[in-house]
């Protein structure tokens, strides 16, 4: 078992707690009349009706939010010059990743497990959805990791020439493409099966994964572990725990800082709390599902539990919900974004607050609308530094 988005979505009765043995194994001494009709939904769901209710407007919600905020995201950025700056352009690639997981995932999980109970898409979806919902899971991490090579190459060495917006993009290339290679054999074992006599009475399928060996499973399903969360997070640890330590560290006894520098360190802060808070949503969302994962490949006890459904639907919305999270703390951290969200939704309120701010501000103040432009006026030999503001 592994991290895929909808690994289990499937109704893969090797993997997923939604069918009770006596209907997925061969139930030879059972007649025809002992199994459900077609009409009655596949034999063995655990489920309640108030709890399915509960499901479809917890994944409604998660569609709707997750659809509508990255939507504004790429909006905001892309509509204004002044928005595409490298960072934001990442920041573009997670929504991109995220709108992909929100189609992808919650539409099929709702119709295949909760409403018709089987794959009714055919296989050519089989392979494809299967193959896409891995992709964008992958795109979010690795986007997150470049993120943190970025943030960290500029807080730890400013002096070194920055991320042009032509590397950014080639790098967003470079995610995807890494995405798709790990990804790859996905599709090459995907098929639908019919697990259970019902599936073959009702000419019913599942879409799962169908290895040649069950330690091929596991090695691919390790490696995806790997890749696509634990390297991910060793290397958001790393990098923003270094950049922590650099932008909040005490200045050496002595040095006197400007106001372009004390403005700089502030702007360094406000991106690095963004982005820390960005991993730290990223960990907390992805974490049970993994650790449920891994105990229940380990343990042969825990199939038998029969709470399992209902933990794993808990740690599979959580992660699902990642995808809603970012815009709202977008909007919650970044004065940008959140002028653009309004700008969109009509909401005037931020731009009076803005105005009264800079009504009681000195003369100065008002002057030094765009910090960049002041900075190249008044230390033209600090262009870096100058460089380092204007894209946090």
């Amino acid at each position: 078992m592994t991290v895929r988005m909808d690994s289990c979505m499937l109704s893969d009765n090797s993997s997923c707690p939604f069918y009770e043995d006596r209907f997925t194994n061969d139930s030879s001494g059972l007649n025809d009349s002992s199994w459900p009709a077609c009409s009655d939904g596949v034999p063995g769901m655990l489920f309640s009706a108030y709890f399915q209710a509960a499901i479809y407007l917890t994944y409604s919600a998660i569609f709707v939010v997750a659809l509508v905020g990255n939507g504004l995201v790429c909006y905001v950025v892309l509509s204004s010059a002044r928005m595409r700056t490298v960072t934001n352009i990442f920041i573009v690639n997670l929504a991109v990743g995220d709108i992909m997981m929100t189609v992808l995932c919650v539409p099929f999980s709702f119709v295949s497990t909760l409403i018709l109970q089987y794959w009714p898409f055919g296989a050519p979806l089989c392979h494809t959805v299967s193959f896409s919902q891995a992709v964008s899971v992958l795109v979010s991490a690795y986007t997150l990791v470049a993120i943190s090579l970025d943030r960290y190459m500029a807080v730890l060495w400013p002096l070194r020439p920055r991320m042009g917006k032509r590397h950014a993009k080639a790098t967003v290339a470079a995610v995807w493409l890494g995405a798709l290679i790990t990804a790859f054999p996905i599709p090459a074992v995907s098929s639908l099966k019919q697990p259970s006599r019902w599936h073959h009475n009702c000419d019913r399928f599942v879409c799962e994964e169908e290895w040649e060996s069950q330690s091929m499973r596991q090695l691919y399903s390790a490696a995806l572990m790997t890749l696509q969360y634990a390297v991910p997070l060793c290397v958001l640890v790393f990098t923003y725990t270094s950049i922590a330590v650099e932008v909040w560290g005490k200045r050496p006894p002595g040095e006197a800082q400007d106001t372009r520098d004390i403005r700089i360190a502030r702007s360094k802060r406000k991106m690095v709390k963004m982005m820390l808070t960005v991993v730290a949503v990223f960990t907390i969302c992805w974490l049970p599902l993994n650790i449920l994962l891994i105990t229940w490949q380990s343990c042969d006890w825990l199939s038998e539990w029969s709470g399992l459904p209902y933990l794993w639907f808990a740690c599979h919305w959580l992660a699902m919900s990642h995808s809603c999270y970012n815009p709202f703390i977008y909007c919650w951290m970044n004065t940008h974004f959140r002028a653009g969200f309004c700008g969109v939704l009509g909401c005037a309120l931020p731009r009076r607050k803005k105005r009264r701010r800079s009504s009681h501000a000195p003369p100065l103040g008002r002057v030094n609308t765009c910090a960049t432009y002041v900075s190249v006026r008044r230390a033209p030999r600090d262009r870096s530094l100058t460089r380092i503001e204007h894209a946090i």
